[in-house]
């Protein structure tokens, strides 16, 4: 069984909630206005119209035979009704019109006997007919259906649908005028931080939206200050950090022969750790860049990465379906990869790694799966946060520096993408890059 899906959006939310009140409000109104006028006005014309056939019925009984033929025609010409004897059982079928029942109802009750109104169809004209008795006398009026068929029910109808109509109208524009800054503020919102700072929006509306406008364009401004400042900052202690690493780096080099040669390695490989992390917080402080998108061979970048991984001993397999391209900022994809399957590399312990690339209609998914001790459930988010990582020991050799995965998603939200881990099943990790068409 279907369900019906009720709208979500605030506008569709306040379109039907106005439109069902307003609906009912109309079969309140269309239910008073036939009890309370439409019934009274048709029981009063019905019971006029009786008491007029019923007059006409006394005076044609009371005129000589030979002056009644005048008579039948002038009422015919004045009033449209049809008076003569009735030779014959009445033709047609039983009229169930709520006019012609309340006619009905009202000669039943002034001739005190039964009568029946029945129907013909004539030439395209519905002919209503009746029979009843006065003065001795079997008389049958006849009426065209023009003259009982008034039009106050659809002239009431088309009111109410007019009506309905236009206030649904008018509630459309002026929910779609409330709700159209929103949707701007909710788009400018998500642009923060994946494709620099929104253009400050028009701040116009109702004065609640309009300060709501103006508040966001002000908390854009002062983000995306702090944001340069932090660059900044990061920038000049990175420089800062830089001289004095390589100060030190040379001083290494010119060693004499009598110093400690494996103390001097352990330095330099120290001072390269310490150089890789200035690296390192400097990109991450800079973020994303924007760079052009422009159309990659994915399952050509793979094999490169993968290459690279053999060159220094890593088994790895690629499995690639057929049309892995795709439009994207080529930089950036390759170094989330990048970073991808060198931690596969590092943890995998020389097992085997499989990276694979799959496009399920508009999207692809490329994964990289190695058999490595994998993380725990519980961290597998933690392990994209600056600096965090699994190995508290905080040693470059069972790690880096905390920073990589950290970059990496941050690569990937920025263009709308989404990178996740998982347990592998029957051990290690697989990271899952899922590219999203913009």
């Amino acid at each position: 069984m279907t369900r019906i899906r009720l709208p979500v959006t605030m506008f569709g939310k306040t379109v039907l909630t106005i439109a069902v009140a307003l609906v009912l409000f109309q079969l309140f109104t269309t239910l008073v206005i036939a009890y309370y006028l439409l019934i009274p006005v048709a029981r009063r014309s019905a019971t006029d119209l009786a008491d007029f056939m019923l007059l006409s019925s006394q005076v044609w009984v009371s005129l000589p035979s030979s002056e009644r033929a005048g008579f039948e025609a002038a009422l015919y010409e004045d009033t449209g009704l049809t008076l003569s004897p009735a030779e014959d059982a009445l033709p047609g079928e039983t009229a169930y019109l709520p006019y012609a029942l309340l006619l009905d109802e009202a000669l039943a009750k002034h001739t005190r006997h039964p009568t029946q109104i029945r129907v013909e169809r004539k030439d395209g004209t519905d002919i209503y007919r009746v029979d009843f008795h006065a003065g001795g006398h079997r008389l049958r009026f006849g009426f065209p259906g023009q003259r009982i068929n008034i039009h106050a029910p659809l002239a009431i109808f088309l009111i109410l649908l007019s009506g309905t109509v236009l206030t649904l109208l008018t509630t459309l524009i002026l929910v779609r005028r409330w709700t159209q800054p929103l949707s701007q503020l909710t788009a400018a919102a998500d642009r923060i931080g994946r494709a620099g700072a929104p253009e400050p929006l028009p701040e116009i509306g109702p004065c609640e939206l309009a300060n709501l406008v103006r508040t966001f364009n002000r908390m854009v401004y002062q983000v995306e200050t702090l944001l340069a400042n932090h660059s900044i900052l990061i920038a000049g202690i990175a420089h800062d950090l830089r001289t004095p690493i390589a100060r030190m780096r040379l001083a290494l080099e010119v060693l004499p022969p009598s110093a400690d040669p494996e103390l001097a390695e352990r330095l330099l490989r120290g001072l390269d750790n310490m150089s890789r992390l200035v690296d390192q917080s400097l990109e991450f402080g800079r973020g994303a860049a924007h760079e052009p998108s422009q159309e990659v061979d994915v399952a050509e970048t793979i094999e490169e990465l993968a290459e690279e991984a053999r060159r220094e001993g890593a088994d790895v397999r690629v499995h690639a379906d057929a049309g892995c391209a795709a439009t994207v900022s080529p930089m950036a994809l390759r170094r989330i990869l990048a970073n991808l399957v060198e931690n596969a590399v590092r943890f995998s312990a020389g097992r085997r790694i499989d990276i694979a690339c799959a496009r399920d209609g508009a999207r692809m998914t490329i994964s990289v799966a190695d058999r490595g001790p994998g993380i725990p459930v519980d961290e597998l988010e933690a392990v994209f946060e600056p600096f965090y990582r699994v190995d508290k020991s905080r040693s470059s050799v069972t790690g880096g520096s905390g920073l990589g995965l950290a970059i990496a998603r941050q690569l990937a939200d920025s263009h709308r993408w989404s990178l996740t881990l998982a347990s592998r099943e029957g051990g290690g990790l697989v990271a899952s890059l899922t590219l999203r068409p913009r």
